[in-house]
């Protein structure tokens, strides 16, 4: 890792000598023509300025990472005394050496810290990106004692831009509305935008906050920034951000809860670090605020993501202008000029106080690892994923904990193991542990991290607890500032056990993304594919669709010598026309399948009697369209997309809502509306003949899937379902509390013989991020209405108040209704959430893909 980090810097050819140009030469101003705050700094800019000083002097240096999904450069830059250029691999061993003291001993008398300073994750927060610019301007071109001092002691990783598609499009957006001089008015159209732009401008170019990505990579943005910072092993992480347009500053130290497993070295030195931003805002007379708002409870953003790492990872929120200014409500006008000086005055002191600190800071950290891997020594000593869940998704999971640096090893054979917890946290005794298995050690200097993401449960602390009750009970916001349950085997729907055994095992190190499938083998009647590989239904598609003869199988059988899941896929060789080996060849390459080879249709087990059995059906060749734009939720629509078009490859057409009335819908096979901020909206939005056309195709045989509070829309707007809302209130009594659940994770009760649950051997655990219960109505049953998942009882993980573990049972997670000879398919929590709730990735293929046909 750590040789093509430096040979990407060598192949850009930035090693340059210092030039004799003059500081002024070199200014932001003077190289791209504009001041920073006079104009949004769009990716292009910051690049050029970057690749000017680059070429003109030896301080810095550059490393392309990758690139966004738009094709922009993600490009860092790194940033010392020059001396310390010319020996950055042996800076980089030291680093590592510290970071993990398994490693052996680490001089530090001459090691400089290292610190990693990215900007404006949010692409529309723009001061982060232009603080970082100026910060980057002083550190290069300054000859002040003082700045050389820092260069010496420090290595400085600036990562100006980290979401380069958001920013860009929000700089577009400004620079075609900006008159003669900016208008600070909160209503001039400059400063004006819909709640599904705003979110566009924020987010990344699939509508992701790529700030909740730091664990789980879903982003090339993400993925593409792991590299360099394992390799340099930061001790101090920095994200500079802006929040709303009516507040101060922000800086660390944080607010509650703190999680259980957050490293003590963060906390520890967010004193430190607050007191030196707190003295620089003092000097120039700036406002600011600390222990307001944020916490860490929750691992994924780029700050606690960062302290996991075993760094320092701290938050900077500044008071946003929106754009280049903006009234405030006193008043009175920031500028984005004011805003980006003071993101600057932060990462300047901290950059001050990481070079007087260096050697305190050093051996912190070093210490802290040590403890670390302590720490796995005693109590649970490993962590286990077994091969029985989605081999594709255990891969995805396995290959992301090696880019976070995670050591992960494979059980070569199987073995007993005694003292075992399942995913659950309950005891299960001893059990035979299958070879195949990954094992993930708990004494290494990951620690942190993976107990973080794979212990089942992290306790919300109580006092804060009752303080979020308080704050309930007055209709306040309980500052929950996400989800309480993100446990990996839960997300990912997959067997685990933890281990208090130290036993030898027979491991060897597992380091890429281990390969699940096989070649295709040659088959003289069919191929089947197993239906616990989600991609299965994604290969399905592709076939049919390809022109290929498909059938699923919705019962669980034995053929081949093997044991097939329900929602099995059967191709056979007979009656197709040519291609179909290459054709199926590929997709298995492509998705990464287990294929079982069959020369006869008979089954010997399950309850499928023959290949060709009644319960089987034939896949039909399908349309996918996706509706967009205001009033739907820009992260639903985004995170459904993303899991269509980017995850399984499934050709999906994106409609504007407005062109419902106009459009062919007979074209489509399965229409989805993803979550909307407000059904009646949505309606309106849609309008009467939208409306009325949507209803006739779904009764004319159209598959209708509907997300989060679009089911509203369905129950009240379409009337073609009829769950009923567990808070509604009967005539004449008080409207019921309605009382969010924060993102805890339920068990279900399954009915596995239905087509919609195909693929699972169990009912799957269920996240629950909202007050949206539905109950079945109480009908005689009918075919035509099926509850397929229901909430059991819960929560498993995570915290949910008493008023909803008293409804919650018994309500609907997974609905399907016939209407004419079409189906409404109801999800009414988001099935795609932040495409890392992967162990429901099948339910929303078969809905999409499967239900044209079941």
């Amino acid at each position: 890792m750590l040789q093509s980090v430096r040979t990407t810097v060598l192949a850009l050819g930035i090693m340059a000598l210092m030039s004799p140009l003059k500081a002024e030469e070199l200014s932001y101003e003077a190289v791209i023509g504009y001041s920073l705050g006079e104009r949004i700094a769009t990716s292009y800019d910051a690049r050029r300025y970057m690749e000017t000083l680059a070429g003109e002097s030896d301080r810095i240096s550059l490393v392309h990472q990758g690139e966004s999904y738009e094709r922009r450069p993600l490009i860092a830059a790194i940033i010392t005394h020059p001396d310390n250029h010319a020996r950055l691999d042996e800076i980089r061993e030291t680093a590592q050496r510290l970071g993990d003291p398994r490693r052996g001993e680490a001089r530090i008398e001459n090691q400089p810290a290292v610190l990693w300073l990215g900007g404006s994750i949010h692409g529309f927060e723009l001061s982060g990106t232009d603080g970082l610019l100026k910060l980057m301007e002083e550190l290069v071109t300054s000859d002040s004692d003082e700045v050389s001092e820092w260069l010496m002691n420090t290595v400085v990783i600036i990562d100006p831009t980290l979401n380069p598609d958001g920013r860009d499009a929000f700089a577009m957006f400004n620079h075609r509305r900006i008159g003669r001089a900016p208008n600070p008015s909160q209503k001039d159209w400059s400063n004006d935008f819909t709640g599904w732009d705003a979110l566009g401008f924020r987010t990344s170019h699939y509508f992701f906050d790529i700030n909740r990505d730091w664990f789980a990579h879903t982003h090339p943005e993400t993925r593409a920034r792991m590299p360099l910072i394992q390799a340099w092993r930061p001790q101090v992480v920095v994200d500079a951000h802006e929040m709303g347009h009516d507040t101060e500053f922000y800086f660390d130290p944080p607010t509650q809860p703190r999680n259980p497993f957050f490293p003590d070295f963060a906390w520890d030195w967010f004193e430190d670090f607050g007191a030196a931003y707190a003295d620089a805002f003092d000097a120039e007379g700036i406002e600011y605020t600390k222990r307001d708002i944020f916490n860490y409870f929750y691992p994924a953003y780029t700050t606690s993501w960062g302290s996991y790492q075993g760094a320092v990872g701290m938050l900077y929120e500044q008071g946003s202008t929106r754009g280049l200014a903006l009234e405030l409500s006193d008043g009175s006008v920031r500028t984005l000029e004011q805003a980006l000086h003071q993101q600057y005055v932060a990462a300047r002191a901290a950059v001050a106080l990481s070079s007087r600190e260096r050697e305190r800071l050093l051996r912190d950290y070093h210490s802290a690892h040590e403890a670390a891997i302590h720490d796995g020594r005693s109590g649970t000593r490993r962590y286990i994923l077994t091969p029985e869940g989605d081999p594709g998704i255990l891969a995805e999971t396995v290959a992301m904990l090696l880019r976070n640096g995670i050591e992960v090893h494979r059980l070569e054979e199987s073995v007993r193991l005694r003292g075992l917890s399942d995913r659950l946290g309950e005891r299960v005794g001893s059990r035979e542990i299958p070879a195949g298995s990954f094992v993930i050690e708990a004494a290494q200097p990951r620690n942190r991290l993976i107990r973080a993401l794979l212990e089942p449960e992290t306790p919300v602390p109580e006092d804060f607890l009752a303080q979020a009750r308080e704050r309930i009970d007055r209709g306040e916001n309980p500052r929950f500032y996400d989800i309480t349950a993100w446990s990996l085997p839960l997300l990912f729907d997959l067997p685990a056990y933890a281990s208090s055994s130290g036993a030898s095992l027979p491991l060897v190190p597992q380091e890429a993304r281990p390969v699940m499938g096989v070649e295709l083998p040659d088959a003289a009647y069919a191929w089947l594919i197993d239906g616990r590989q989600t991609a299965a239904v994604a290969a399905a598609f592709q076939l049919r669709n390809q022109g290929y003869r498909v059938s699923v199988s919705p019962r669980a059988f034995e053929a081949g010598g093997e044991s097939l899941a329900s929602g099995t896929i059967i191709v056979r060789r007979g009656g197709q026309k040519e291609g179909l080996e290459t054709a199926l060849a590929g997709l298995v390459k492509d998705y990464d399948l287990r294929v079982v080879p069959v020369d006869g249709g008979r089954t010997t087990g399950g309850d499928l009697p023959a290949l060709g059995g009644a319960d089987t059906f034939a896949l039909a060749a399908g349309r996918i369209g996706l509706l967009a734009e205001h009033p739907m939720h820009a992260y639903s629509f985004g995170w459904a997309w993303h899991t269509l078009d980017q995850t399984y490859g499934l050709d999906t057409t994106v409609l504007r809502l407005e062109s419902l009335g106009g459009t062919r819908l007979e074209s489509f096979s399965t229409l989805i509306l993803s979550d909307t901020f407000n059904a009646s909206a949505l309606a309106e939005r849609i309008g009467e003949e939208g409306m009325e056309r949507l209803k006739r195709w779904v009764r004319d045989g159209g598959n209708l899937v509907v997300i989060g509070n679009s089911v509203d829309f369905a129950r009240e707007h379409l009337e073609l379902i009829s769950l009923e809302d567990d808070w509604a209130h009967e005539e004449g009594e008080a409207p019921a509390h309605r009382i969010s659940v924060p993102g805890a994770f339920f068990a279900t009760e399954m009915d596995a013989r239905h087509w919609l649950a195909g693929g699972y051997t169990a009912a799957p655990k269920v996240l629950v991020n909202s007050s949206r219960i539905f109950r079945a109505p109480d009908q005689p049953p009918s075919t035509g209405r099926n509850a397929v998942l229901r909430y059991a009882q819960g929560p498993v993980a995570g915290h949910a108040w008493e008023e909803s573990i008293e409804r919650l049972p018994g309500g609907v997670f997974a609905w399907e209704e016939r209407a004419g000879s079409g189906r409404v398919i109801a999800f009414p929590e988001d099935i795609n959430f932040r495409g890392y709730w992967r162990g429901v990735d099948r339910l929303f293929l078969n809905a999409v893909v499967l239900g044209p046909s079941a």
